[in-house]
């Protein structure tokens, strides 16, 4: 199973739609098995109207 965890600057990040980068974590028999950072390349979303 693989995780995505909002992350910027090597903390969680707090709104999921404007993180820059997200942490993903593979798990298998319960355990870590393996984690990357990958970046977003800006996409995301965005209001385009006031919010």
């Amino acid at each position: 199973m693989k995780i995505a965890v909002t992350y910027e600057n090597g903390e969680n990040f707090q709104h999921f739609g404007h993180t820059a980068q997200f942490k993903l974590y593979e798990v298998g028999d319960g355990k870590f098995v393996n984690a990357e950072v990958v970046d977003t390349n800006g996409s995301g979303h965005g209001c385009g109207k006031i919010c």
